[in-house]
């Protein structure tokens, strides 16, 4: 990682406490999203999901790990104010983090991990805020945004759901891409349309959908036709949803 020693202030070890990252189920999602840069390269990257628990930090952290792995420089920001989940899953303390940036309490420098991954660093909440939705909407939040994408290959935020709080549509709107990860058969067609609807209400870019948590057998039934090649572990992607958005786009440049 290139000038490591300027943000190199803590080192943290995550490797011991991924458990199975499903390794290839995630190359085939990093590779899926490298595929959307149809107009721009995508530089800062949302993950949202309708509700909480359906894994979409776990699928931050994973994405980032194999982005990582694959000699990207990555930071994964929790933008997750209200309730945050990064620094329980890899360490570290919420003392200094994102609402201290936004405040002006510290510095990028300051608040970023450094982890034993090559190439992955991350930044916690910070102090819990009581005005959320004004520190993401913010022109410091931009700021710290447009900072670290001229030292990482690619910032990927973790918001919170988007069918709880606003905060996420706050957010997609000022990213590149915003990836929502939906967890198999506890959402409904209505409740994933009306995240859809209010991504699209602040012009946010859809990239693609996760569907987690998924059964093998039921995959393999639905999605056999695509030619998925993971180990139809708990973490999957939906990469049916990625050929179909590739296959429409496609068909609008040439009509």
């Amino acid at each position: 990682m290139q000038n490591r020693g300027a943000f190199m202030t803590k080192i943290i070890n995550v490797k011991d406490k991924l458990g199975n990252p499903a390794e290839e189920a995630y190359r085939v999602l990093r590779t899926n999203i490298q595929f959307c840069n149809f107009d721009s390269k995508i530089k800062t990257l949302a993950i949202t999901s309708c509700n909480p628990g359906e894994g979409k930090t776990t699928t931050a952290i994973n994405l980032s790990i194999s982005m990582a792995m694959s000699g990207m420089k990555i930071l994964l920001i929790d933008a997750d104010l209200r309730k945050p989940a990064l620094v329980k899953r890899l360490g570290g303390t919420n003392a200094v983090g994102l609402t201290n940036l936004i405040s002006g309490q510290a510095s990028l420098q300051d608040a970023i991990n450094y982890t034993d991954v090559d190439g992955f660093c991350y930044i916690t909440c910070g102090p819990t805020p009581p005005n959320p939705a004004e520190l993401l909407s913010s022109e410091r939040f931009d700021e710290i945004i447009n900072e670290a994408k001229k030292h990482f290959d690619m910032v990927i935020i973790d918001t919170p759901p988007l069918g709880s709080v606003i905060d996420c549509a706050i957010i997609s709107s000022r990213t590149d891409g915003t990836l929502i990860v939906i967890k198999s058969k506890a959402v409904d067609y209505r409740s994933a349309m009306r995240v859809k609807e209010q991504l699209e209400k602040v012009n946010a870019r859809i990239i693609g959908v996760v569907l987690n948590k998924l059964d093998r057998k039921e995959y393999r039934y639905y999605y056999s036709p695509y030619e998925y090649y993971g180990n139809g572990s708990a973490e999957n992607t939906g990469k049916g949803w990625f050929r179909k958005h590739r296959k429409q786009k496609a068909q609008k440049q040439e009509a």
